[in-house]
């Protein structure tokens, strides 16, 4: 589950999922000159709010994903205190997992195999996905990156994982990612994790993102949103200062002012009482 950003130029996208190299598609990335007739999806269309779908089968409008997607939209913005966008957020789902290969393959030539991922060039916003048995999981992830970079494009990009982690989820489950759970209990079992924010803000690519930071990414999420008022508008505000200014201070600089003394040891606790539960 791996963003793409944009840099500078036309027709120009940023891998960071796997390694940091340029790919450069024909033409503008989602122009009609840049694919062939047929290549992607294009049989049914449907539109959800602020999300417009493109699959190879037929997609009715109520289908509960569609709507379940759909819906996302408000509980992101309301928990993450970000304003709606209009912009449009595009996903193409292809039914047969091989043809989507195929489509990677001959796409995006270096990217190595993935059910679906994030793509944000300087125009648009899209998502491609194979239709399988966790498309409601990957959909759910890739999406929410969608709606946050619609408004805050340069989120980081450990904040920006630990978001969609949290949002991957159903929304009755709150946020609460039992795999990462067990995986970050298991490590405070061994005595090997220390939680450490600014050692996720220094990663630069996705590619050096292992199991631990992103499990800890989705820790400091949940513990940010679930657990005071205070740390939810925190998070906020974070949010809210790097829309409007990129270069906004780290979000552990604020942190460490207005935290408790222990982050890590807190964060700990937090798994701790959540595995207790």
């Amino acid at each position: 589950m791996l963003a793409f950003v944009p840099v500078l130029g036309i027709g120009c996208a940023h891998l960071v999922g796997v390694s940091s190299w340029d790919f450069r598609p024909p033409g503008d990335l989602f122009s009609g000159e840049a694919w062939s007739d047929g290549e992607l999806p294009g049989r049914s269309e449907v539109v959800a709010g602020q999300l417009v779908i493109h699959a190879d089968f037929p997609i009715a409008g109520q289908h509960r994903l569609v709507r379940e997607l759909e819906e996302m939209r408000a509980d992101v913005s309301q928990q993450l205190g970000l304003p709606i966008s209009d912009e449009p957020v595009h996903l193409y789902l292809f039914e047969n997992p091989d043809r989507y290969a195929e489509f990677v393959s001959a796409r995006f030539p270096a990217f190595p195999s993935r059910r679906a991922f994030f793509v944000e060039t300087d125009t648009t916003l899209s998502v491609f996905a194979a239709w399988q048995d966790r498309v409601a999981e990957d959909l759910r992830h890739e999406t929410t990156h969608g709606y946050v970079h619609a408004v805050v494009p340069a989120v980081p990009l450990w904040l920006d994982e630990g978001i969609a982690e949290y949002f991957e989820l159903p929304r009755a489950q709150r946020g609460r990612h039992q795999h990462h759970l067990a995986h970050l209990a298991g490590r405070i079992i061994e005595g090997t994790w220390r939680p450490d924010m600014e050692r996720l803000e220094s990663l630069e690519a996705a590619a050096a993102m292992s199991q631990d930071h992103y499990a800890e990414a989705w820790c400091w999420v949940h513990w940010l949103l679930n657990t005071t008022p205070e740390r939810r508008a925190l998070l906020q505000d974070y949010l809210a200062d790097v829309r409007r200014d990129p270069a906004t201070a780290p979000l552990s600089t604020r942190l460490r002012r207005v935290g408790p003394g222990d982050l890590a040891g807190e964060l700990r606790g937090h798994v701790e009482r959540l595995t207790a539960d």
